[in-house]
């Protein structure tokens, strides 16, 4: 064999070889694509695109399982694994869009429910056909023409008090005690104006953060109306102030004259209270001494607030908390809730009032 024919022999063989590594990477080339793609449909059909795209999905399958039979070049593989990528993100857009639907279905009811619960607390009717933005447009309309309607009210029954005291100069109590009572009532509804302002505001900037709001707001009733459950009138008074602060006006602990010293026999009843407070996770907590007027005013002073701190030092051995963080005040005969005059009255006022702050 001359140089020549040694040549073209050793040429052929390399392109032999050549050959095979090449179609040995196409194929391998073509069974990474073609899992890449099952792998992209499987995850778009969990998605739910069978459903929601199903022209697409039947294309991108049929041309898969033909791709699959002829051995497709890797152009075809290429193609078919965008289009299958783009499938799978269609399909999850699509269901991330019906997840925040139902969310946003759920949050405008219990917004409409709010709307409808201030207008009945207020005596205003609204339009059923309302709801959202333009259903607190509509309460916030109606809500500011009442306040007009009852603030003309008054102050015709101011004018009409004043030309009648002029007229008879008598004593006008029952006239005083109506406008009194109409001024109340505004002052009432101003403040379910500027709830209702805040409520509506609240909903436009951020519906989730007015969620939490009424939320809170239910718990913090719920709870109230547990500790009512837990405490005879002997026991305990519930009261709520305007701020939304729980007072618990206690009668049923006993000290003996003079002393700060707990009687025997109290657990029962400072447990309670603990439990009572328990319910109100983050609030502040104050315990406030009174006294009768029996005696002189600055021991009673000194004697309420030790009787605070006594109690403040139960709470807080019941509770698991640093009986510093627990406020103590002692207002002597200063705050009385009925007349000294009377031996009930006397009885009244010797109480501890435990008031629990309203948790921002």
């Amino acid at each position: 064999m001359n140089r020549k024919q040694t040549l073209v022999t050793v040429a052929l063989a390399v392109a032999l070889v050549l050959g095979g590594a090449v179609a040995d990477l196409t194929a391998q080339t073509g069974a990474d694509s073609s899992a890449a793609v099952k792998t992209l449909l499987d995850e778009a059909r969990k998605l739910g695109a069978k459903g929601q795209l199903p022209l697409t999905w039947w294309d991108l399958d049929q041309r898969y399982d033909a791709a699959r039979e002829t051995g497709a070049d890797a152009v075809t593989w290429d193609q078919l694994l965008t289009d299958a990528t783009r499938l799978r993100n269609q399909a999850a857009f699509i269901d991330d869009m019906r997840q925040r639907k139902s969310g946003m279905e759920a949050l405008l009811g219990r917004f409409d429910q709010a709307l409808a619960e201030i207008a009945a607390l207020s005596g205003v009717t609204m339009d059923r056909e309302l709801t959202g933005t333009s259903l607190s447009a509509d309460l916030l309309t109606k809500l500011q023409g009442e306040q007009l309607r009852r603030r003309v009210l008054v102050d015709s029954l101011t004018v009409a008090n004043r030309r009648l005291n002029e007229a008879v100069g008598g004593s006008m109590a029952v006239q005083d005690s109506q406008i009194t009572a109409l001024h109340v009532e505004v002052s009432a509804l101003r403040q379910t104006l500027w709830e209702t302002e805040l409520r509506v505001g609240v909903a436009e900037a951020d519906r989730s953060a007015a969620e939490v709001v009424l939320s809170r707001k239910q718990q913090h009733e719920d709870a109230i109306a547990q500790v009512r459950l837990n405490f005879t009138p002997e026991e305990a008074e519930v009261l709520v102030t305007g701020d939304g602060s729980v007072v618990l006006r206690v009668h049923g602990i006993a000290f003996a004259v003079g002393s700060a010293q707990v009687s025997a026999g109290q657990e029962n009843l400072v447990a309670r209270l603990a439990a009572a407070v328990g319910l109100f996770p983050g609030a502040s907590l104050n315990v406030e001494g009174h006294t009768d007027d029996t005696g002189s005013r600055d021991a009673n002073l000194r004697l309420s607030r030790r009787r605070a701190e006594t109690v403040a030092v139960l709470l807080a051995e019941s509770l698991g908390r640093d009986p510093a963080a627990i406020s103590t005040t002692g207002y002597g005969p200063d705050r009385p809730v009925a007349l000294n005059s009377t031996v009930e009255g006397r009885a009244l006022n010797r109480r501890i009032d435990v008031v629990i702050g309203m948790v921002q």
